[in-house]
């Protein structure tokens, strides 16, 4: 009978400490990886001539994305277009020279303006990054 009481007793013991080790925990809001959001209401069109092409570990897009500079009217602007592997899955390449076209929303990323592109026009094609709400297609 004592085994069964000193048995019941550790028992009880465990289960209040699991419920309140349940109970203390409070649960982490969850942080997205960055803070740089595509926003609908921040939406513009920048003309421009690309500057400079570069794929790097990126905080907007949480992944090694492919990125332009652009010289537009109001200055060099950094536009984040895609992930490099969903640009190297498209065959899409935007080169240095090339006079485009961006759609997307207004950031600022590293205290500059920036743009988070939902598409790019260049010549005769449209390269889409985002469908018409700002999801990415990829």
């Amino acid at each position: 009978m004592k085994e069964i009481k000193i048995l019941l007793g550790t028992l009880l013991l465990l289960v209040l400490a699991g419920a309140s080790t349940l109970i203390s925990q409070e649960k982490a809001p969850s942080q997205p990886l960055h803070n740089h959001a595509y926003d609908q209401t921040t939406l513009e069109k920048v003309e421009g001539l690309v500057v400079d092409t570069r794929d790097y570990n990126c905080p907007v897009s949480g992944t090694v994305g492919s990125h332009i500079t652009v010289k537009a009217d109001g200055g060099d602007i950094e536009v984040h277009l895609a992930p490099a592997s969903f640009m190297k899955q498209y065959e899409i390449a935007i080169r240095k020279n090339e006079k485009v076209t961006i759609f997307g929303s207004r950031i600022t990323f590293d205290g500059k303006p920036a743009l988070i592109a939902r598409s790019v026009v260049v010549g005769r094609d449209t390269f889409n990054f985002r469908d018409p709400k700002g999801r990415p297609l990829w």
